[in-house]
């Protein structure tokens, strides 16, 4: 059994938005992002000509397999579109922490015990009493929420990053919104 890698996910800061699939896709792929719709998996596209272009990979033995391997067994890099959610969800990984409040700086340690259905609710921080909703902890580029994700798979946490441009596409296809990107390994 072979051990998940990981993915990089884009969502909108604002995570009760939710960009129309359908023109978002239009977009990523006439940008380069996306290719042709990967058969048997929902909403997912093999890389587009543009994609090592548009996301950033750094380090000196990068492996990327770009097309499903024979007999379609086996991890390669992709793009899925995950979503609209009727709710803000939380997309986490073994990779993981507990996310910090903004004002002190504290962990939220016992944080898988807090989430309710939409992360909607205020939490106070027991270290300095602010309140925030779940989503507005600081979870370091390691979980995220959010309505609609751009999931790009088998990307080791901050192997890869979104370019600049990437994300100004993204924001101009939401409506001007801005995007955040974060890393999630499966447990």
């Amino acid at each position: 059994m072979s051990v998940h890698t990981g993915r990089l996910l884009l969502s909108p800061l604002d995570p009760l938005l939710a960009p129309e699939p359908d023109p978002l896709c239009a977009g990523l792929a006439e940008a380069g992002l996306l290719g042709a719709p990967v058969p048997g998996i929902e909403g997912a596209y093999l890389v587009g000509e543009r994609f090592l272009e548009l996301v950033v990979f750094t380090g000196c033995s990068v492996q990327l397999e770009l097309s499903p391997p024979a007999g379609g067994q086996g991890p390669f890099s992709h793009v899925r579109i995950i979503g609209p959610y009727p709710l803000p969800r939380l997309m986490s990984g073994r990779n993981t922490r507990p996310p910090r409040c903004r004002a002190c700086r504290a962990p939220l340690r016992h944080w898988s015990g807090e989430l309710v259905s939409s992360g909607s609710d205020d939490i106070r921080c027991l270290a300095c009493g602010e309140s925030a909703p779940l989503w507005a902890w600081d979870w370091k580029e390691q979980a995220g929420w959010g309505r609609l994700f751009v999931q790009i798979e088998e990307v080791f946490p901050g192997e890869a990053t979104p370019a600049p441009a990437l994300m100004i596409l993204l924001g101009e296809l939401a409506g001007g919104e801005p995007w955040r990107h974060f890393y999630v390994q499966d447990p």
